[in-house]
């Protein structure tokens, strides 16, 4: 095994890229497995980052006899020089830039009271990683971020490749503007949008030849009204590029002509408004739509585009609904029109629980089920006739649930509801609740994990440890 030659274990390593601990005991066992596993290791030294301290010392080992007189002549002797150099060239090595944990780990050193000098070691810190010698695919921008790196010498060369940005509409122009004269072909585009909204962002879209993912992150909270504008131009912008789109998550109002996302795979969309106009989602057909995400869309446009759809949806996921329109039409658009559909995440409440019987007879395909439990009273029957339901028409192939409840789970229907699992695939359990969840729900829950009838368990409050259809491997 340790004489594997590079090609096969730098195969073996990428497998293990988010196990840490795994490559870290791979590093000693001969030099050839230290070379492979190295760069694996340094292409993104931000995620998971625990020891920043220890981060700093290993970049500052890099900085040049001449930054540090530099630094010295303006006293700052603060940094200590290595007894002998690393081993590797380890910044060479990063393809992720994360601006905001870079700067965090600058902030470890102590005992600097003088803006300058941050100022100064700062910029001696930021050319060991802008320069000519790296590249990056990955870059994140913190919100409001000022710092003007695009003047520094290598930028050009630095990001030239980037395929994947995060970034802030209110990330300094300057910075944006560079980026648009250098970067061509980022693909993954992730954008948090906030009070001030400005056109930096805007040029950059249109720069890009090669964009398939695009996520706009709205702040809900804030609006002001010449934010209309700004989604006015960026949609445009946006559809300008909408052949090569495949995902995207945006505000209503950024995609006035949705039919020319021809290629769109999968779809995230919503609004703040109570008002919105939804004319754009009306008749619409994308023979490509696998996924749809839809959040404060009225049921009635939700029908109208499921119908249109008809057949080819795999993921449904509908969160903040108004239960007044049409929920039950709701769900029958759903059966009656996604016989393939694998995930699914509902609103339901006590009157909808005789129509889900009907959508788990239709979609035998449901793997993973996630029930937002939006009014079901304790007291009656409706968790008992939920459980029941699920026990009697769950198809083999669903085993998978997220309860989202803000009620107490009745302990007598949950253990009948465990115990009818018999025979059955282990299932995977995750509730997410605000103080509902007793000690004896708990230790119920743990011995039928210990019987077998449950596999996983998770239970949290605003389950921020997971992504939408995932129930094991956290963030």
């Amino acid at each position: 095994m340790s004489k594997l030659n590079k090609d096969i274990l730098f195969l073996i390593f990428e497998e293990l890229k988010d196990d840490k601990d795994s490559l870290f005991s791979s590093i000693l066992v001969n030099k050839n497995w230290c070379e492979v596993a190295i760069p694996i290791l340094w292409k993104d030294p931000w995620k998971n980052l625990i020891k920043e301290r220890l981060l700093l010392e290993t970049v500052v080992s890099f900085l040049t006899n001449e930054s540090r007189d530099y630094m010295i002549s303006h006293g700052l002797n603060l940094l200590i020089k290595p007894d002998k150099l690393p081993l590797f060239n380890y910044i060479s090595f990063c393809r992720y830039l994360n601006l905001h944990k870079l700067e965090r780990i600058i902030y470890t050193i102590r005992n600097i009271k003088e803006e300058i000098k941050w100022s100064m070691i700062s910029e001696e810190i930021f050319k060991l990683f802008i320069n000519k010698n790296n590249r990056f695919t990955h870059l994140i921008i913190p919100y409001g971020y000022k710092r003007q790196i695009q003047y520094l010498s290598g930028f050009e060369h630095c990001f030239s490749e980037l395929e994947s940005l995060r970034c802030d509409v209110k990330t300094n122009q300057g910075f944006l503007n560079g980026l648009a004269q250098v970067c061509k072909s980022i693909k993954k585009l992730v954008v948090n949008v906030r009070v001030i909204n400005k056109p930096g962002i805007i040029d950059l879209i249109e720069a890009q030849t090669k964009l398939e993912d695009v996520r706009f992150v709205f702040d809900l909270m804030t609006r002001r009204i010449d934010d209309i504008l700004f989604y006015r131009i960026c949609g445009k912008s946006l559809v300008k590029r909408a052949n090569t789109i495949r995902h995207l998550q945006v505000n209503n109002e950024l995609i006035p002509n949705l039919s020319s996302y021809v290629n769109l795979i999968s779809l995230e969309i919503g609004t703040h408004e109570h008002n919105a106009s939804w004319n754009n989602l009306e008749n619409v057909s994308l023979p490509s739509l696998r996924i749809l995400k839809a959040h404060k869309v009225p049921t009635n446009i939700l029908v109208n585009f499921i119908e249109n759809n008809k057949g080819i949806l795999l993921e449904i996921k509908i969160s903040d609904i108004s239960f007044e329109v049409h929920t039950k039409k709701l769900i029958q658009a759903i059966y009656n029109n996604c016989p393939n559909l694998q995930y699914l995440e509902l609103i339901i409440n006590d009157d909808d629980i005789l129509e889900l019987e009907n959508l788990l007879i239709n979609c035998k395909h449901l793997d993973g089920l996630i029930l937002n439990v939006f009014n079901i009273n304790t007291d009656e029957m409706g968790w008992d006739r939920l459980f029941e339901i699920l026990i009697k028409r769950a198809s083999k192939n669903l085993f998978k649930f997220k309860f989202i409840h803000r009620t107490t789970i009745k302990f007598e229907a949950l253990k009948n509801f465990f115990e009818n699992w018999k025979n059955r695939k282990p299932m995977l359990l995750h509730f997410i609740e605000m103080f509902h969840l007793s000690s004896k729900h708990l230790s119920l829950i743990e011995s039928f994990k210990k019987k077998g009838i449950i596999k996983i368990f998770y239970h949290d409050k605003f389950s921020y440890g997971f992504d939408d259809f995932e129930w094991i491997k956290m963030r």
